[in-house]
C-alpha cells in the first residue's frame, strides 16, 4: 500500500493539491505514526486480546494539526486514516464524539465513575481515533474532557486531531477555563502538536474557477425568493408540504416548504431562538438539501431586542423590551449549521442579503467565522464538480 507521502506527492502530480512544504512535512510524521500502528497490530489477534485483558497496551504518540482554515489539515487526516493498515479505527467529528459520550452519560447517570467506562467501551473497538475539527466553546464538554481524554488516551486509544486552534488557545476565553488546563496538558502529553498554517487557503475559489458565480448561494434581497423556489422545485420528490412545522427534540421550527429529501427555512426560524448542533444533526439525518432564505449579514451592529418567554416556541413578536442585542447569537448558529452540513454533505442553498465573503463584519466571532466561510466557498466548489 502507497505511504501517506506517496499518496500525498501524487495528489501533486495529479494537479490535484498544489505542493506545500508543510504539508508535506506532515506526511512524512503521518508514516512514522502509520508504521508505529501497524506493528502493533502484527502479532496474533489471540495475542493481542490477551494483552488487552490483562494489561494495558503502552500508548502511540499521536498528532495534534492547527492551523488556519482551508490549510488541508482534514485531507491529510483522512489520507492517514485511508492508508493505515489496521481495522480497528475511527473517524468522527468531535461534536458527533461529544454528543455520543452526552447520551452515555444520560444512560449511565446511576454509575460511579462513568467516563471511566465511556473510556473501556472505546478501547475496547478503536486503536486510532481521528477527530476532525476538535473545538470546545460549551461549558459542558470543557468540564469533562480532561477525565475523558485521559481515561482513553491512557488505555492505549491513538489520537490524530485537527483544530484551528493551538492547543493552548482551545476555549480560551470559557467559563471556568481553569477546570478546562489539564486537557491542554493531555494533549501535550499524548499527541505530537504539528502546524499546518501556510500562506494559502486551499478552499477559497480563485478568479478562474467560480467566484460570484455561485450554484447554490444567492446575493442580494432581489429574486431570492425566485432562487430557492426554482431550486426547490427541481429537488422536489413525493408530498410537498408548504408553510407548516416540523418538531425536532420536543422544538417546532416553522419551515417555507419540505418534501422527501428537502426542506426550506426562513434564516430566523432556523437559526434564531434556542437551537443546538443537535437539531442540525437531526436534520442531517432526515433530509439530503437543506433551503435557507433572507441570511442577513453579521454586521455586529446592534437591533432591537426581541426575547423569548419562557417556551422556546413562544415568542412575542415586535415587542421590544427596551434593550439591544447583536446577530452574533445567531451567526453561532449558523456556523454550527454550516459545519454540520458540510460535514455530512448536505446540499446547502442559501439566498443571502450579501457576499459570502462579506457575511460577517463583527469582530467578536471572526476566528470561528473564518471557517466557515471557507466551507461554504467549497461547498460552491462541490456544487460544480
Amino acid at each position: 500500500m502507497m505511504s501517506v507521502t506517496g499518496q500525498y506527492k501524487q495528489l501533486v502530480e495529479q494537479k490535484l493539491l498544489q505542493l506545500d512544504s508543510e504539508q508535506l512535512q506532515a506526511t512524512i510524521a503521518l508514516d512514522k505514526l502509520a508504521e508505529k500502528l501497524s506493528l502493533r497490530q502484527t502479532p496474533s489477534s489471540i495475542f493481542i486480546s490477551l494483552k488487552k485483558i490483562f494489561s494495558k497496551p503502552a500508548a502511540i504518540q499521536g498528532i495534534y494539526f492547527y492551523g488556519r482554515v482551508g490549510r488541508g489539515k482534514t485531507m491529510l487526516m483522512d489520507l492517514l486514516y485511508h492508508q493505515v493498515n489496521i481495522t480497528r479505527k475511527k473517524r468522527i467529528h468531535f461534536h458527533h464524539f461529544m454528543e455520543s459520550v452526552h447520551q452515555k452519560l444520560h444512560e449511565l447517570n446511576t454509575i460511579d465513575n462513568p467516563l471511566a467506562l465511556i473510556a473501556e467501551i472505546w478501547a475496547a473497538e478503536v486503536d486510532l481515533l481521528c477527530f476532525d475539527e476538535f473545538f470546545v466553546n460549551d461549558i459542558g464538554d470543557a468540564m469533562l474532557l480532561a477525565g475523558l481524554l485521559n481515561a482513553m488516551l491512557s488505555s492505549g486509544i491513538t489520537l490524530v486531531a485537527t483544530s484551528n486552534c493551538r492547543p493552548d488557545q482551545l476555549y480560551l476565553n470559557g467559563l471556568q477555563r481553569e477546570r478546562f488546563l489539564p486537557t491542554i496538558d493531555i494533549i501535550h502529553q499524548y499527541c505530537q502538536v504539528i502546524s499546518i498554517d501556510g500562506s494559502k487557503d486551499h478552499r477559497l475559489m480563485t478568479s478562474d474557477t467560480v467566484t460570484h458565480q455561485y450554484r447554490d448561494f444567492h446575493v442580494g434581497n432581489e429574486k431570492g425568493g425566485d432562487f430557492l423556489s426554482q431550486h426547490f422545485l427541481a429537488l422536489a420528490i413525493g408530498n410537498v408540504q408548504y408553510n407548516e412545522s416540523i418538531t425536532i427534540h420536543g422544538r417546532t421550527i416553522n419551515f417555507v416548504a419540505r418534501c422527501q429529501s428537502a426542506i426550506w427555512f426562513d434564516f430566523m426560524a432556523i437559526c434564531s431562538s434556542p437551537r443546538s448542533q443537535r437539531d442540525y444533526i437531526k436534520l442531517a439525518d432526515q433530509y439530503a438539501s437543506v433551503l435557507i432564505s433572507d441570511v442577513p449579514q453579521f454586521s455586529g451592529k446592534l437591533i432591537p431586542a426581541v426575547f423569548s418567554g419562557v417556551e422556546d416556541s413562544y415568542q412575542r413578536s415586535g415587542v421590544v423590551m427596551g434593550q439591544l442585542r447583536g446577530l452574533d447569537d445567531e451567526a453561532r448558529r449558523f456556523i454550527a449549521l454550516v459545519d454540520e452540513f458540510y460535514d455530512r454533505g448536505i446540499r446547502l442553498i442559501i439566498a443571502a442579503q450579501v457576499d459570502i465573503a462579506e457575511l460577517y463584519q463583527g469582530t467578536q466571532l471572526s476566528f470561528e467565522f473564518a471557517r466557515c466561510r471557507s466551507r461554504l466557498f467549497e461547498m460552491q466548489r462541490l456544487a460544480y464538480s
